[in-house]
């Protein structure tokens, strides 16, 4: 058991960087510089007790159901509190071994992680690297809500060298057929027993190619994934695969009636208002194929299910290796009309992944007739088709129950073609905008073009079994809040393209209300990629009311969610308390003392002295942001918080309360001041304590959180001179505190505007000018001085053989070629003199300069040089940060 976070069996290992490839054994539930001596504890017991033993048994039983299994032993391994070595926060956490003699997995469990700047790596390595896993965490906190079988802050892996997959895979191996072992290679023609259908096209056929996606009317050795291949493809993972090196690609068509079973519990699960039987399953596996570049194996499997008539396909993901080669997983056809990417930021990601909430599974309708989740509520027969419009809408539509919208009601709704209902007036707009003047909800806005194709159709439903389905989903979300609908206005966009042509998009809102209240259900079923402008979320006349559904791509909205169920968002809109709409995977919706709001997860409030305050700083700007579930659970209110400036309020964004500044439009009531070793921009977050009610006095709690960005005054650079000129620059980055660059850079003329480059002579007695240069900064109100600058014959700021050029910002008067030529003046300052060697040492000078930054506002930042000038006290130099930077002359 090391102390940085990993277990190893051969012998132990001190790395404290970790690294992949190791030669050796190892499993690292969070590998990275720890440091037990200043805290914390790291133990260990192996423990054969009948309780222990109890309960990881059932354990691995929920995690791998197709494999019996009962624990005889299980090794426990815990760090407990223990700090970094940057001492910026503890970790804890734990590693189970259970075994059985024949079986053995991992069982890792994450408590409080605190974030951190260290290199870090959570996950498993063997001698050879062929079984090698990466936990895909973006963030080391992020393991303590992160999971590969749906269980937050705890990930199992089967590591015995048996198969290691979740319960989603149906058998394989005995009786299937294996694939030839050839690079880029294919099965032969395979042919169906029941047709499939594939997007209105009947297949007899298909083709299991090598590199992990399946064909229908000819094999396919592209091992370069690519969209638009202009032939019917389903790729789980495509990508270069290369069975030459080990792993077996195999498939089967299934009518055994326990496999049929299987699947048509799943589809009947995944598709509730799709009447279903399955009569076939055709079931094809990657085991533990290898990369092309040996970076590791994959395991995937597809299964093609089908009656004649339906189609589906379930894809099942398990270990994935992580890869730097191109891949793709979704599916595609002839015409590129129907295409579908799995939005999975990397390959490992598609193990955890899902469109219907079964972690490593997805599933697709493809017969060519909806394919829509659970979610949606029934559209088509009965509802009102818009017109067949570039940019078109719907007539005014009146409401039998009128709709409250944040205050306001309304009796009548437009539903606009390009993806947003209105409430005035059309809008025909196919470029989305924030602050638009209306009254908007926008499922998917951007440019659709119904012209090509798909349906846009509403209704106001008020049928008993669609009231008391809404009515169940609101009471789910809103589980405090009384409600009963009595009006269900549904508009749905049934297979609409985008207007550039790149795929379809199919998805409904619902506007669910009752007199008093309302709500908005989005349903996002199949949701194409694009490269065209698209917003989802709503807004308001003033926009007050305003959100936008944090998806980094469009087809993130059919497995995003605010409240759990993967395609859905929900919101209240009527204007009453609706604090917990926006709450993030990582919060949620309780009552405290009376208020509804987002509350911290487990393992979600790192240091909560200060709100998780993060700070950044950069030339004259600043922001600070806080965590808005501890700002909650402590009492404060987003809407009562602000800077000194009192209308300089903060923004929510993905669970942060958000606050900034800069020098320009929005001071905010930032004050700037310096110090002797810093200057130092400075704001607060306050409380309003201003009181709606006539008390005299109040006991509410109170916020002031001081927060500034410091940058140093002074700084040390230097400048190698010898015969070849290249730039130079300092990035000086202080954490926690402010970030500029300082130039040195030499010039042929007293204009400074030829700067030497390339191979160069500087003869002896030449004259040569020197700028430093600081950006970074506000020039109006930071003046950059040159203290001292001095010359030595090596690369050294310290060497003890030096000559002076500058002596306390002024020339050195036993050396008469030296001139300021601005010094003090703005951010750039000017000198020159003439070029020298150092006698019997070399014919190489090297240049150093001491700079410090001055506030304008605050007095004299040039000095006189005059002869009999008295110059002014220096300042301490207590602090002072040195840096090189080379610049050959």
């Amino acid at each position: 058991v090391n102390n940085n976070g990993h277990l190893t069996f051969t012998q132990p290992l001190s790395a404290y960087v970790p690294y992949l490839n190791a030669g050796i054994d190892i499993i690292a539930p969070l590998w990275t510089d720890l440091n037990n001596f200043n805290g914390g504890t790291i133990s260990y017991r192996e423990d054969t007790s009948s309780a222990v033993l109890a309960q990881v048994t059932q354990a691995v039983n929920q995690y791998f159901p197709n494999v019996p299994f009962t624990a005889t032993s299980a090794f426990v391994a815990t760090w407990d509190s223990v700090p970094y070595i940057t001492g910026g926060g503890v970790v804890t956490f734990q590693v189970v071994l259970v075994s059985n003699g024949d079986r053995s997995f991992i069982l890792i469990n994450y408590g409080d992680i605190a974030q951190t700047g260290q290199v870090w790596l959570a996950g498993y390595d063997t001698v050879d690297s062929v079984n090698s896993f990466t936990i895909p965490a973006a963030s080391a906190p992020e393991l303590s809500y992160s999971s590969n079988i749906n269980v937050n802050g705890r990930w199992s892996f089967r590591v015995d060298g048996s198969l290691n997959l979740p319960a989603n895979f149906l058998p394989f191996g005995d009786g299937d057929v294996v694939n030839p072992i050839s690079d880029d290679g294919s099965s032969e023609a395979i042919y169906l027993q029941q047709p499939f259908k594939y997007f209105g096209r009947t297949y007899n056929q298909i083709y299991v190619n090598n590199n992990g996606h399946l064909t229908f009317t000819q094999p396919l050795s592209a091992y370069v994934p690519y969209l638009n291949a202009g032939i019917d493809i389903i790729a789980p993972l495509w990508t270069d695969l290369f069975n030459v090196n080990g792993g077996t690609i195999s498939y089967r068509e299934d009518t055994s009636s326990a496999v049929l079973a299987q699947v048509t519990q799943a589809v009947n699960q995944y598709f509730p208002n799709v009447p279903f039987t399955a009569t076939s399953a055709f079931v094809a596996t990657w085991d533990s194929v290898p990369y092309i570049t040996g970076g590791g194996v994959v395991t995937f499997q597809v299964v093609l299910v089908s009656n004649g008539e339906r189609s589906f396909i379930l894809i099942n993901y398990g270990d994935i290796a992580e890869t730097g080669q191109s891949w793709l997983a979704g599916y595609d056809t002839v015409d590129s009309v129907n295409s579908f990417t799995i939005p999975a930021a990397s390959a490992p990601e598609l193990s955890y992944s899902s469109n219907i909430n079964v972690n490593g599974r997805w599933s697709f309708r493809v017969d060519g007739s909806l394919n829509l989740p659970a979610n949606f509520l029934p559209f088509g027969d009965g509802d009102v088709v818009n017109p067949i419009s570039d940019d078109g809408s719907s007539e005014a539509i009146y409401l039998q129950q009128p709709f409250k919208y944040f205050g306001r009601t309304y009796n009548q709704i437009y539903v606009n073609n390009n993806g947003h209902l209105t409430f005035t007036l059309p809008l025909s707009a196919y470029v989305p905008y924030l602050n638009s003047g209306l009254d908007i909800i926008a499922p998917l806005w951007t440019d659709l073009f119904n012209v090509d194709g798909g349906t846009i159709s509403y209704r106001e439903d008020t049928s008993s079994a669609v009231l008391a389905q809404v009515t169940q989903a609101v009471n789910q979300y809103f589980p405090n809040v009384p409600f009963t609908a009595t009006s269900a206005f549904v508009a749905t966009w049934d297979s609409v393209p985008y207007y550039s042509g790149e795929g379809v998009v199919t998805f409904q809102v619902v506007l669910v209300s009752n007199d008093d209240r309302s709500f908005i259900l989005n349903n996002y079923g199949d949701i194409a990629q694009t490269g065209q402008v698209w917003l989802a979320g709503y807004d308001t006349v003033d926009s007050v009311n305003s959100f936008t559904i944090p998806a980094a791509s469009a087809p993130e909205l059919s497995s995003s969610s605010n409240i759990n169920v993967n395609g859905r968002w929900s919101f209240r809109v009527d204007g009453s308390a609706n604090s917990c709409d926006t709450c993030t995977e990582h919060e949620a919706c309780q009552e405290r003392s009376g208020v509804l709001g987002c509350v911290c997860l487990d393992g979600q409030r790192p240091n909560l002295e200060f709100f998780d305050a993060v700070e950044s700083c950069a030339s004259s700007t600043g922001s600070i942001s806080l965590s808005r579930c501890q700002l909650f659970e402590s009492g404060f209110s987003t809407e009562t918080l602000h800077l000194n400036d009192p209308s300089c309020r903060g923004t929510l964004e993905d669970g942060r309360l958000l606050f900034n500044f800069d020098n320009e439009d929005h001071i905010c009531g930032t004050t700037l001041t310096s110090n002797r070793t810093h200057f130092i921009y400075q704001n607060a977050i306050l409380s309003n304590l201003r009181s709606n009610d006539q008390s005299i006095i109040s006991r509410a709690r109170w916020m002031n959180i001081t927060f500034s960005c410091a940058y140093p005054l002074i700084q040390t650079l230097s400048m190698p001179m010898g015969i070849r000129a290249e730039g130079g620059v300092i990035s000086q980055e202080v954490p926690g505190q402010g970030r500029y660059e300082i130039h040195m850079v030499p010039y042929h003329d007293a204009q400074f505007t030829s700067p030497y480059e390339g191979e160069v002579e500087i003869q002896v007695n030449q004259q040569i000018y020197v700028a430093v240069e600081v950006l970074g900064v506000d020039e109006t109100q930071i003046a950059t001085v040159l203290d001292n600058c001095w010359a030595t014959p090596v690369n050294d700021i310290d060497h003890d053989i030096r000559w002076s050029l500058i002596i306390r910002e002024c020339p050195n008067p036993e050396d008469g070629t030296v001139e300021v030529l601005q010094n003090g003046n703005g951010t750039t300052s000017h000198f020159s003199f003439r070029m020298f060697t150092f006698s019997g040492n070399s014919d190489r000078i090297f240049l150093h300069c001491q700079v410090h930054l001055c506030l304008v506002n605050n007095g004299r930042c040039a000095q006189s040089c005059e002869v009999g000038y008295r110059r002014r006290r220096r300042r301490s130099l207590d602090f002072q940060h040195s840096a090189a930077v080379t610049m050959g002359l």
